[in-house]
């Protein structure tokens, strides 16, 4: 059965929830959570307080909804790279730019600075069930660059724990005024890691070389814009 169209209502709904969540993550990094109230996040949006209750319920909601949509970006980022890619070294150097990208977004790093946070048991459980999905997808690529001897590790778990450990702490000192590009930000992690893995320089430079050279199509030249 074909699905439904969604109304222009939902429509509506959907992205004004999203810009609500965008909006409350900025005012969390800038003021902190504690010291964030709905009140100013439905004046930001020149909604009003009753009118924000319509699409969130609470502040604890708001955190963990922030909290959840980076995760679940992250992990969809990982699907992706799954779905065209087969080799456990290119796998791995895409998806921790990848990561490296998702955690650095302006609208998400506010949330994930305050993990620290007690959320509601019932959201708490939720995030910890999405993170395990999260590591669960990143062993496997662990391990089967183990299993092929692409990489070199004692023990995948400690492994995989120890790389998402480097990914997440990213998020602790990122500054969007620093001196290196997300991208090259990411470059560096993953540069950090896949070494740790056993990873030749000279293949994580072709990796890098790879990413940076613009495509061609078959018997043409570069391709301009």
């Amino acid at each position: 059965m074909a699905k439904e169209p969604v109304s222009f209502r939902e429509m509506r709904y959907q992205d004004t929830r999203r810009k609500i969540l965008k909006n409350a993550a900025r005012i969390f990094a800038r003021k902190g959570y504690e010291k964030s109230s709905l009140e100013e996040i439905a004046a930001r949006l020149k909604l009003s307080k009753g009118s924000l209750y319509h699409y969130i319920k609470s502040k604890d909601e708001l955190l963990y909804l922030i909290q959840l949509q980076a995760i679940e970006e992250a992990i969809t980022n990982i699907n992706t790279i799954l779905a065209t890619e087969s080799d456990p070294v290119r796998t791995l150097y895409q998806v921790i730019k990848g990561h490296v990208r998702t955690v650095t977004q302006n609208h998400v790093i506010g949330a994930l600075r305050q993990q620290e946070l007690i959320l509601p048991r019932k959201w708490r459980s939720l995030i910890i069930e999405a993170r395990d999905r999260l590591e669960a997808l990143l062993q496997d690529i662990v391990v089967e660059g183990i299993d092929s001897g692409d990489f070199e590790a004692r023990d995948s778990k400690m492994a995989c724990i120890s790389t998402l450990g480097v990914l997440n702490g990213v998020i602790r000192w990122y500054s969007p005024q620093g001196r290196m590009s997300v991208d090259e930000i990411g470059e560096c992690v993953a540069d950090f890691i896949l070494k740790g893995f056993g990873v030749s320089p000279t293949a994580i430079a072709a990796l890098a070389s790879r990413e940076t050279q613009p495509e061609t199509e078959p018997g043409m030249g570069h391709n301009e814009e």
